[in-house]
């Protein structure tokens, strides 16, 4: 059986049983994915999806489904140009329809809705190969940061034992931060309890400076760090004269048997041009101060954003091995869109974030 044979359309909402089916039996192994909470909330719920409209696109044999490609729909900035587009996050075809060009028609299929696209790979997964053939480009790795706390918790081996564990944190004290030295930088750091109105004006006055970047609305933060199942996430707010300049969303892994949080994360951050590396620093600092507190084993973020990487690396982040690498296709602006040095880009753009285990 060709491709040529096989129905490629958009997702109906009266396929959904199907659709969860074929994802239990494709991801045996990760349950999260064929969760109907976890589904409706990622693409039924979205503030992007069009009524009627989800962003999953089908391939079907005599009405069984065969393939999917599932996306997350954002508002891209290029430039001056807000428009809309989809991020991939996952693309697959059953094993025994594989080799039959039906991922390059899935996404021909969706390109022809959208035509800014965009979506991560590893250099050793196929799906890199396939989209460049079709006019993406590949054109940034997504480097990952990483600093190490208390490695009796990131150590899977001395975690388990609790004189290890503390011995080993004891030895690192001398290297971890101390809260004089990560003391929030002039302003207010506050716990937001609400993400409100104010989060869209920092957006409104922020985007500007960068050439290309992921739309922040107040309802798209909710969305994705409010009301996803399973998962609870802490946002930190920097103030001055109750003026929101930047903000930090955090996730902190679900401790293990033995108590201990091997990791903690910065899915997001975003900044005000105005007194920007004030701010970022400010922002760093408060969320190493609440990592040590919590005693995460690490704290890590993957970022795409020239300031954000200078001020890592100042509060001692290293640039780990991540292997991602960021991929898009456009219309236009390609010389923003194509070149790493326009954007803004963290975890809470892509699917890492939306991927790691719950924490509740």
């Amino acid at each position: 059986m060709t491709a040529d044979s096989i129905i490629f359309e958009q997702m109906k909402l009266s396929e959904r049983a199907d659709v969860l089916a074929f994802l239990h039996a494709t991801y045996p192994d990760t349950p999260r994915q064929s969760d109907p909470d976890f589904w409706d909330w990622h693409y039924l719920d979205h503030l992007n999806c069009e009524a009627g409209k989800i962003p999953v696109w089908l391939a079907k044999s005599e009405g069984r489904i065969v393939g999917q490609l599932a996306t997350v729909p954002v508002e891209l900035n290029v430039g001056e140009r807000a428009a809309p587009a989809i991020w991939i996050i996952d693309l697959m075809v059953d094993p025994e329809f594989r080799r039959r060009g039906i991922m390059k028609k899935l996404v021909l299929e969706a390109n022809k809705d959208y035509a800014y696209m965009l979506g991560s790979a590893t250099r050793k997964q196929h799906s890199a190969a396939l989209l460049t053939s079709v006019g993406w480009s590949v054109f940034s790795e997504i480097p990952r940061f990483h600093k190490l706390l208390f490695p009796g918790a990131a150590a899977k081996q001395l975690a388990r034992s609790r004189p290890l564990r503390a011995a080993a944190d004891i030895a690192f004290a001398p290297f971890r931060p101390r809260s004089k030295k990560i003391a929030k930088i002039g302003g207010e750091i506050r716990a937001v309890e609400s993400i409100d109105y104010s989060f869209d004006e920092l957006w409104s006055e922020s985007r500007s400076q960068w050439g290309c970047s992921i739309s922040r609305s107040s309802k798209y933060l909710n969305w994705q760090f409010t009301r996803q199942p399973g998962k609870r996430f802490d946002v930190l707010g920097y103030y001055e004269n109750d003026k929101l300049l930047g903000y930090a969303v955090m996730f902190f892994r679900r401790a293990s048997d033995t108590g201990v949080v091997d990791k903690a994360a910065i899915s997001d951050i975003c900044y005000h041009p105005d007194h920007a590396k004030e701010t970022v620093d400010a922002l760093l600092a408060a969320a190493l101060q609440l990592a040590i507190e919590r005693r995460a084993g690490g704290l890590v973020t993957d970022t795409i954003d020239a300031l954000l990487h200078e001020r890592l690396r100042h509060f001692g982040f290293w640039r780990v091995k991540s292997g991602l690498e960021l991929m898009a296709i456009g219309p236009g602006n390609h010389e923003l869109l194509y070149d790493a040095r326009h954007w803004h880009l963290t975890r809470g753009d892509s699917d890492i974030s939306i991927f790691e285990h719950p924490n509740l």
